[in-house]
């Protein structure tokens, strides 16, 4: 089982599909680094540490090859991918729910769907005339 974190917009009208964030270590960021976040569509976040990862490679030129700095970068983001996708969230005026505990995202989705409250209300029931009258 997996925790997913739905982020949705509270101002969006309508119904509306949330943004399933994965809570846990992402195996895609640590072989990828800061491209795996790109593919997670964490912009903001992907192009910030390229930069770092660039200008500290850069001044750090002299000691090159440093593969066990590139190997700690990426082992870091990584471990922090939930936590940067829902800052990402919150930049872009998404709102974290209650973590749904799944399987996968669809059923995580599936669940969320479930607690949704989008079924009219009719009030109280209607009253049905005695039979004995």
């Amino acid at each position: 089982m997996k925790l997913y974190i739905p982020c949705t917009k509270p101002e969006a009208p309508g119904p509306q599909m949330p943004v399933m964030v994965q809570d846990g270590f992402s195996w895609r960021v640590l072989f990828f680094g800061w491209f795996g976040l790109l593919t997670y569509g964490a912009w903001i976040s992907a192009l910030l540490t390229a930069a770092v990862t660039m200008i500290t490679l850069h001044i750090l030129k002299g000691f090159w090859p440093r593969l066990d700095l590139i190997v700690a970068i990426h082992a870091v983001l990584a471990s922090f991918t939930a936590e940067i996708r829902l800052w990402e969230q919150r930049l872009n005026g998404r709102v974290p729910g209650t973590p749904i505990a799944a399987p996968s995202r669809d059923i995580a989705l599936l669940r969320w769907m479930d607690q949704q409250q989008y079924a009219p209300s009719y009030g109280t029931s209607p009253e049905f005339p005695c039979a004995s009258s």
